[in-house]
């Protein structure tokens, strides 16, 4: 299920905004579940951002959850896949193959991205346990699916030890909502659209998220969201 506001929606003013508007929209679908059965985990860096609001209004703990994209050969914007935690990887393999990739050249691609993954995760994180998932709904928080690459990397870490999992945000193209249903998520995008090109265009304000920012909101002090 999804919470469909418009596709002709204004945008968000910022990450903070979205966050709250994902809250609102969330609140009804968690509202019989234990708070200390829930969390919210933000795909860092922006969707921390995110995170940090819907736990501020529902009452949840919140983390992040490092996923790096693995850019093509000289299309670096372009996700042939991505890797999670634990070096779980997703690869698309038909884009893949349309590009006349061979296998090792993808496989070092990936292994740098794993290598930049788990760096960015040392820096966000220090020595910080990643929270027990176990008998947990995970609410899984990005600022936006666009190809949804990092987002299925996220899932199937997250997947294999929580109760369940919502996929939560701001807007999304409907053959990504579409795709985390039919892997059993429950998905809440505030704006499904077939008109979708940048994330970023659906905000006023979509500034960088710096490292600095996702640990000041790990350390519990959300002034800094978008500062």
């Amino acid at each position: 299920m999804w919470h469909r506001r418009s596709e002709h929606a204004p945008p968000f003013a910022d990450r903070v905004d979205a966050g709250r508007q994902l809250a609102d929209a969330l609140a009804p679908l968690v509202s019989g579940i234990r708070r200390d059965r829930l969390i919210a985990l933000g795909l860092a860096r922006g969707g921390v951002v995110l995170a940090a609001e819907v736990a501020r209004s529902l009452g949840l703990a919140m983390d992040a959850l490092v996923v790096r994209k693995i850019g093509a050969p000289m299309q670096p914007e372009l996700a042939i896949g991505a890797v999670g935690p634990g070096d779980h990887r997703l690869l698309n393999h038909p884009l893949i193959e349309s590009l006349g990739l061979a296998p090792e050249p993808v496989a070092a691609l990936a292994d740098a991205a794993s290598a930049e993954r788990d760096r960015l995760d040392r820096d966000l994180r220090g020595t910080r346990p990643f929270p027990v998932l176990e008998d947990r709904t995970v609410i899984l928080v990005d600022d936006g699916l666009a190809t949804g690459a990092s987002m299925r990397a996220a899932w199937g870490y997250v997947a294999r030890d929580a109760a369940s999992v919502i996929v939560a945000v701001p807007v999304a193209p409907p053959d990504a909502v579409q795709t985390f249903e039919a892997l059993g998520a429950q998905v809440v995008a505030l704006v499904v659209t077939r008109s979708f090109g940048a994330v970023g265009s659906f905000y006023d304000d979509f500034g960088e998220v710096t490292s600095g920012q996702v640990r000041a909101l790990l350390d519990g002090d959300a002034t800094v969201a978008n500062g």
